[in-house]
């Protein structure tokens, strides 16, 4: 019982394994629209428990509920996963967005 203590907390300390899915709804803000998508920047703080940061993001019309337009607030459901995969260390799914 002990060894398996320490191999969970060496496991949480050394490779974040508690972190590999977060999910959650995020605001954003649109500063950028056309007809295949919009372009979000954060609208305020990043939720904490995000597994990687979000600094802008493109976002497809088809996520989105409604049309929007630049300056908008949004609320979009955010999935993101940790993989380990060639040049892709979090996969991140954006859907379901909504005007705030």
């Amino acid at each position: 019982m002990r060894a398996l203590a320490i191999v969970l907390l060496g496991c949480l300390a050394l490779t974040a394994c508690g972190d590999q899915r977060f999910e959650g709804d995020v605001r954003f803000k649109v500063t950028k629209a056309d007809s295949e998508g919009y372009d979000l920047v954060l609208a305020g703080k990043q939720p904490a428990d995000m597994i990687s940061d979000w600094y802008s993001g493109r976002v497809a019309a088809k996520d989105f509920v409604e049309p929007v337009a630049v300056g908008d607030e949004v609320v979009c459901h955010v999935v993101q996963e940790r993989v380990n995969e060639k040049h892709i260390s979090t996969r991140t799914q954006t859907t379901n967005c909504k005007k705030v």
